[in-house]
């Protein structure tokens, strides 16, 4: 199998333009892409928060329940805005003849997945300001240090925007997608440390959380959040580097298979 790795000589007007082409349709559509963006992720911090946070009370180490939900359900949502872009928004883009008629042009198939992926990062990096803005006014983002969310974030966006492209590119229909959501990105939404600490699951169970790449991004931004980085963060970072360096190439020999054989 011949992978197409990331190369020399890439165009940057050639993802930059189709980049730009995301963004116009993202302000054309701007009243009903806010709800995903900033609307819906902030009612749901709302209600984690004051809701489950009531009962809760502090953790162990005594932060408060907020404060300790809050990095993981910011970080979560980035996921979710990752995949759709490059699994639900780009299956449409294939369906329509969108990167067909781009490859007409002088652009690769790798600089389509590069140009869907950065706005990938774009959209978590937006969902992420944005809720985190709400939450520092509630004072569940107390530390200056959490503006370095955006570094996972970024890095949320790059992963996830990866995987995406796997289930776009061999999709036979849009039903299909929808295991995307199900059967990948709620599990890891939920067994990633968002709403719990991964300590308190069964033995057996954490190796294959730890093992899910949402689980070091939230660890990195739980580490911003509450200024108490270390170590670990680190290996979370690389972990999430390899787990990349695995994945894009595979997207883009499938999206190539899809589009030219």
């Amino acid at each position: 199998m011949n992978l197409a790795i990331p190369t020399p000589g890439i165009r940057r007007r050639s993802v930059t333009g189709l980049w730009l082409r995301h963004a116009v349709s993202f302000v054309r559509y701007w009243k009903f892409v806010l709800t995903w963006v900033l609307i819906e992720p902030v009612i749901i911090l709302v209600a984690v928060g004051f809701g489950v946070g009531k009962l809760v009370g502090t953790m162990d180490d005594g932060v408060s329940y907020a404060q300790f939900v809050t990095p993981g359900l910011i970080i979560g949502n980035a996921m979710f805005h990752a995949l759709f872009e490059t699994s639900w928004n780009a299956y449409n883009r294939i369906d329509n003849d969108v990167y067909e008629t781009a490859l007409t042009t002088p652009i690769t198939i790798l600089e389509i997945t590069m140009g869907d992926i950065l706005w990938a990062v774009t959209r978590s990096i937006l969902t992420v300001v944005g809720t985190a803005i709400v939450a520092a006014l509630f004072g569940w983002l107390n530390h200056w240090e959490a503006i370095g969310m955006i570094i996972p974030a970024i890095m949320v966006g790059i992963t996830f925007g990866a995987l995406g492209f796997l289930f776009s590119a061999v999709a036979p229909h849009t039903t299909f997608l929808t295991l995307v959501f199900t059967l990948v990105a709620s599990p890891m939404f939920f067994f990633s440390g968002s709403f719990f600490p991964i300590s308190i699951l069964p033995d057996w169970v954490e190796p294959i959380a730890w093992a899910m790449p949402l689980t070091s991004a939230v660890h990195i931004g739980r580490g911003f959040a509450l200024a108490s980085l270390d170590i670990t963060h680190l290996w979370a970072a690389l972990y999430l580097i390899a787990v990349t360096a695995v994945l894009w190439p595979i997207a883009v020999f499938l999206l190539r298979r899809k589009l030219i054989s």
